[in-house]
């Protein structure tokens, strides 16, 4: 049986690493595994494949896939996989959800403590070697957490630990996902909840329902606060440069974006009450050590024939 793990990540730091090939052939003997970082092309290495681990799947790389049973990604979101011809098919897809919760919460929690705290303002004057004092008092004074309400939009493992951090340091915190389960709002209700929070906090994944949904009208019912941790195309970058030049958010961060890397004609750049971040929330020297318990539970599990943990629901997307 043949597992290839296609691995072509630009940066470093999500390339397979060299010691989890090798803690796989040793735990996993039975497996033939191949590995490839993308010196060449998918669609000519994946025709005998039975397992890919890998963060993008082709059509083409599909369609010439013969023996493909289970497709895993390093990753959380695999929208670039779910192309007709998979949806339909028996493959499996298994993603990496909960391997970085830890990680991409506690970033969203720092960004919106940031935020909140005014220090983008503070690099800002740095930046101009100005020691502005009556800034702090005066143009934007730092809140408490008595005074925020705060929203948490997707109720996965990651939102749900935003959630529990801020609660523990002693905001007022309502969580809001698609269907209104978990004791959330459901997503209907978005344009009542924005105007009865002032810090909202985006977790949820990227669907027909979500894609561009934050605009310019929800940023000003919003009025506040607002950090993109999910995906980039759920809000419109556009609008939210828009938004805070003409002071109807009072600040963002944004951890994700609709093009990646962000182009550097991007009219982002230059707001200074915005906090940028290169799609990092989810690094943290835990990152492949976690990634290898899951890999190791569902190889397993898939020698086994029993149920994979993180089956992917290909109609929802996640």
């Amino acid at each position: 049986m043949k597992l290839l793990i296609y691995s072509p990540e630009k940066y470093p730091f999500w390339r397979f690493p060299l010691w989890l090939v090798e803690e796989i052939r040793r735990e996993f003997p039975s497996l033939k595994v191949e590995v490839n970082f993308g010196d060449q092309p998918l669609e000519s290495l994946i025709a005998d494949a039975d397992v890919l681990i890998s963060g993008r799947l082709s059509r083409e790389a599909f369609q010439r896939a013969r023996r493909l049973k289970w497709v895993h990604s390093p990753f959380v979101g695999v929208g670039n996989m779910l192309f007709e011809e998979m949806a339909k098919s028996p493959v499996i897809i298994t993603n990496s959800r909960g391997v970085n919760a830890e990680a991409v919460s506690l970033h969203a929690v720092s960004l919106s403590l940031a935020l909140l705290r005014g220090l983008p303002w503070a690099f800002h004057l740095k930046t101009l070697r100005k020691y502005e004092h009556r800034f702090f008092t005066e143009k934007f004074i730092p809140l408490e957490a008595d005074e925020v309400k705060a929203g948490v939009f997707g109720y996965g493992e990651i939102g749900r630990r935003v959630f529990r951090k801020l609660k523990a340091l002693g905001f007022e915190v309502r969580c809001l996902n698609s269907s209104g389960t978990k004791g959330c709002f459901p997503f209907s209700s978005l344009d009542e909840s924005l105007e009865k929070i002032n810090l909202l906090i985006i977790a949820a994944p990227r669907t027909p329902q979500t894609e561009g949904c934050i605009d310019f009208k929800r940023m000003e019912k919003l009025g506040g606060f607002l950090v993109n941790v999910g995906r980039g195309k759920i809000v419109v970058e556009k609008d939210l440069a828009r938004a805070l030049r003409e002071g109807k958010l009072k600040g963002a961060a944004l951890d994700v974006f609709e093009k990646e890397p962000l182009p550097r004609e991007s009219p982002l750049w230059e707001i200074p009450n915005l906090i940028i971040t290169p799609h990092i929330a989810g690094t943290s020297s835990l990152f492949w050590k976690k990634q290898w318990e899951l890999l190791r539970e569902n190889l397993k599990r898939f020698l086994e024939g029993s149920p994979l943990i993180n089956q992917v629901d290909k109609r929802r997307g996640y």
